[in-house]
């Protein structure tokens, strides 16, 4: 699939990009479950992105196809991935949201109607799901007996929150913490991520982001990915959640970030589990950050990324050069000049070598 609509990204015509993005988005997002769809769909999505029939026909014909499946050899896989495919794209394109656990649990009604039994419905059963990114280990979904409580809890917490005036990441952090909370809770027994993911876009729109969603095009697995690890804790292999890969993807999404998205970063064993990525994780909470270089910094007024590097040399003291200029996402000039001025604002100073040396803060 990958592709089958770029030449309309580019279309002078009204509304074949908007079209052709919905499509790509509601198909990509079956990868999450490896889904494919079906050589009748994309000629259908096609024929709603040149303008000869609308979203609405196109949702009505996948569904008379299937009734009429007779003698065809469609595996099941593949009607799931059309009738979704067809149900997320007309989503897309309605404006209607409230932020309720009602709409959630409605939306995957919506979107999974005709498909599962128990659509819409909350599961009465505990769950667990094998992961490749976790080596085959499952996250910890919230019990069944708590579903209900715990969406609405969450939700209450959401309607009370005011985005107003945060910055980029203080937004992202929160946004992200709320997706990957009720996105835990894993209210159904199937199609959990590809309502979540639906959710999100739908509430990044009510909220006046433009949000284009052809990042889950092609990165729905990573998305899929990204929950699961900021989900997923294991002591006894010294792993700890991370929230910072699905922070990433957001940031990507809402201000089009330039951030590699990376499914191998992601497994248990790699980049994310690492203290290296455990500082940065750190270093985007910008609650954290102050209250850490309070006690190193009294009344000197830091700039946001002075602040940032006070917080990674703490949590690696015998952190070089190029690594700082890694975790701030920096050149290795510009670290030098940060480092500068951190040794006139706040006492920074090195003890010991080049190679084997540490960085600490003057009392």
């Amino acid at each position: 699939m990958n592709g089958e609509f770029d030449k309309y990204y580019e279309a002078t015509e009204p509304g074949y990009r908007e079209r052709a993005i919905g499509w790509a988005t509601a198909i990509g997002l079956q990868d999450v479950d490896g889904l494919k769809p079906s050589e009748y769909l994309l000629k259908t999505a096609k024929r709603n992105i040149e303008g000869e029939i609308t979203a609405d026909d196109a949702r009505r014909l996948v569904d008379a196809y299937y009734e009429v499946k007779d003698g065809r050899d469609i595996p099941g896989d593949t009607e799931e991935a059309d009738k979704v495919s067809a149900r997320i794209n007309q989503i897309i394109h309605t404006p209607a949201f409230r932020l309720s656990p009602e709409f959630y649990l409605g939306l995957h009604g919506k979107i999974f109607e005709g498909v599962f039994k128990h659509a819409g419905k909350i599961r009465e059963v505990d769950i667990t799901k094998r992961e490749w990114v976790l080596n085959g280990d499952s996250v910890q979904y919230e019990m069944s007996f708590m579903v209900q409580r715990s969406l609405e809890y969450d939700f209450e917490k959401e309607k009370v929150f005011n985005y107003r005036g945060l910055s980029e990441d203080a937004f992202v952090a929160h946004f992200a913490a709320f997706i990957s909370g009720i996105w835990q809770i894993h209210p159904f027994r199937e199609g959990n991520t590809r309502t979540a993911a639906v959710f999100a876009i739908k509430y990044l729109r009510s909220k006046g982001y433009e949000v284009s969603n052809d990042l889950f095009k092609d990165k729905s697995f990573y998305f899929r990915n990204a929950l699961v690890r900021a989900n997923y804790e294991n002591r006894k292999l010294d792993v700890e959640k991370t929230i910072l890969p699905l922070e990433e993807f957001f940031k990507v999404l809402i201000f089009g970030y330039d951030i590699e998205l990376k499914n191998r970063f992601l497994r248990v064993g790699q980049e994310y589990g690492s203290m290296a990525a455990n500082a940065i994780a750190d270093m985007h909470r910008a609650d954290v950050v102050k209250d850490v270089v309070k006690d190193v910094v009294k009344e000197t007024v830091l700039s946001a990324i002075e602040e940032t590097a006070v917080k990674a040399i703490l949590r690696n003291p015998k952190a070089s050069s190029a690594e700082l200029a890694k975790l701030l996402k920096v050149t290795q000039r510009q670290t030098q000049r940060i480092m500068v001025a951190l040794k006139l604002k706040a006492g920074l100073k090195r003890r010991g070598g080049r190679r084997f040396g540490e960085w600490y803060f003057a009392k």
